[in-house]
Parts: structure tokens; sequence; C-alpha cells
């Protein structure tokens, strides 16, 4: 494969007074909204009260709760660079 596979792409959209975060998998040709950084439909007018900021990831909606919780599990290190996790070989 010469050509560089890309298996999803990420897009922001401006629609009824909110930024919405969008991804879509490469074989699918629906959109779900998704931000893992912060909330996936957020007002873009900061007085404006009919647009509520919404947290999803992959398409699923979280609470704020829920979506810290996400936040809070994905910091640090990854397991493979952890050396508590490191297995030593004794041969």
């Amino acid at each position: 494969m010469s050509k560089k596979e890309k298996f999803y792409e990420y897009k922001k959209i401006k629609s009824k007074g909110a930024l919405h975060y969008l991804f879509r998998e490469d074989e699918s040709r629906n959109w779900l909204h998704h931000n893992a950084d912060g909330p996936a439909i957020e007002p873009i007018d900061s007085d404006d009260k009919s647009v509520q900021k919404k947290y999803f990831l992959f398409g699923f909606e979280k609470t704020k709760e829920e979506f810290k919780e996400y936040k809070q599990s994905k910091e640090g290190l990854p397991w493979y660079k952890n050396p508590s996790m490191k297995a030593t070989a004794r041969f």
C-alpha cells in the first residue's frame, strides 16, 4: 500500500448557535459527536441558554461526571511505560 491509510476523520461545524465536534470512521458514512478534550456540543455565545454543553464519546452521550472519569483514567503513563508493569524476563 503506497497510499497512507486514514482510518478516521474529525470535523468541527457551527450549527444553530453551537459548535459541534464530529468524528467518522473510514468505513462509516455517519458522523458521530465526539470530543475527548471537552464538550462535543458547546454554545458559541456563553449568554445563550438555548444551547447547553453536551459530552459525547464516539457517539455515546455522557454526563459531565462520566466524562471527567474518562479524562482522569486517560491521563498518566500508559501501562507499557509504567515501570511497575514491566515484566522482567528471567531465563
